[in-house]
């Protein structure tokens, strides 16, 4: 019986420590309530050279072991700072601000209430973050535009058409801000496209259908796109941003699955065809592009979502050879000249990284 005895002393201790432990805490966090009380009054009487004395124990004590809260604390290193502002002590009015923003690196001065020495201060510390980085998830949807229409049949007797499919993918981002309302972004991206392409031949003395083609064709592509955005509009929440700047692509995989129709035969249908190795190069692999879009950031704690509406223009044409390859003779099949283009949705978060300091001025 001596075992679970001792086993309950121990727990009893053990609760002792942690209801006393939280007492402490208790007491410390309405004490330094208090002092934030006082320091307001002090404030309101211009009693300045009091505050230091009654906060700065306060901000000394660590996070989770007592003092102030998180919204206690910003605004005591505030009151701290115009403390020192208006009894002319700039360097320890420095040194707080740069505490201030390496505690809350996201505080934002009240123009319309704020002193102008505040503001001013402000001014003079970097607040912006230093870059930005996260990742999103995309959804393409392909848009073909035909230069030119190769064919095994007369090209006069055929309706080939081409339907853009959804095909998901994903990039990771980093955001550097530069000057004013002009931000820059780099995103690495595996993107995928996917679209079908049908054709009807014709006889050309009845004009009745001979054949019936399908293929549909998936091309992965890793993606740098270099992008400017600038700020269309913005508020305490939100900002909406325009974009615009050059993609290069490169295909690592590309291949069709098609199937042939005879009117009054049997369906041609086969393995899917590698448009992209080594022998075949049936594809050009690798694309450069435009990028225009509009986007939208909004805070989300202390990161951001972001959603982006972007169209992509593809520069040239993607294919490298239209005849003499499997799909000639396998599905009676020619690649067309073609122009890859792309609307993409995209949802994702980036965090931001700061690093406060003094600016040179």
């Amino acid at each position: 019986m001596k075992k679970p005895v001792r086993i309950f002393q121990t727990v009893n201790r053990w609760l002792l420590l942690i209801l006393f432990v939280t007492g402490v805490q208790q007491i410390s966090y309405g004490q330094c309530a208090q002092a934030l009380r006082s320091a307001r009054t002090a404030y309101d009487e211009g009693q300045l050279q009091r505050i230091p004395a009654l906060i700065e124990s306060c901000l000394a004590e660590k996070e989770g072991k007592g003092g102030f809260s998180d919204e206690e604390r910003t605004e005591a290193y505030r009151l701290l700072i115009l403390a020192h502002i208006f009894t002319d002590e700039p360097t320890k009015a420095d040194e707080a601000m740069l505490a201030l923003l390496k505690f809350n690196p996201q505080f934002q001065i009240n123009e319309d209430a704020d002193p102008a020495e505040l503001i001013n201060l402000y001014g003079t510390f970097r607040t912006k973050p230093v870059f930005l980085y996260g990742g999103k998830i995309e959804a393409n949807y392909t848009l073909i535009d035909v230069l030119e229409f190769y064919g095994l049949h007369s090209l006069s007797n055929t309706n080939g058409s081409y339907e853009g499919n959804v095909s998901i993918g994903g990039a990771l981002v980093i955001e550097k801000p530069l000057f004013g309302k002009l931000s820059g972004r780099a995103e690495l991206a595996f993107a995928s496209n996917q679209f079908t392409y049908t054709n009807n031949f014709l006889n050309d003395v009845g004009g009745a259908e001979i054949a019936e083609l399908e293929a549909v064709e998936t091309q992965n592509w890793i993606a740098l796109r270099v992008l400017g955005e600038y700020e269309v509009y913005k508020n305490e929440n939100m900002t909406l941003l325009a974009a615009f700047g050059p993609s290069i692509q490169y295909l690592f995989l590309a291949d069709v699955g098609a199937e042939t129709l005879i009117t009054g035969g049997e369906p041609g249908q086969g393995p899917d065809i590698d448009l992209t190795s080594s022998g075949k190069d049936m594809r050009e692999t690798l694309l450069l592009g435009i990028n225009a879009g509009i986007g939208l950031k909004r805070k989300l704690g202390k990161n951001y979502f972001i959603a982006d509406l972007r169209y992509s223009y593809g520069i040239g044409n993607i294919t490298k050879k239209n005849y003499d390859n499997e799909l000639n003779w396998r599905y009676g099949m020619a690649l067309n000249n073609i122009r890859l283009n792309t609307l993409t949705v995209s949802l994702g978060l980036i965090f931001p990284k700061y690093s406060p300091k003094k600016l040179n001025r």
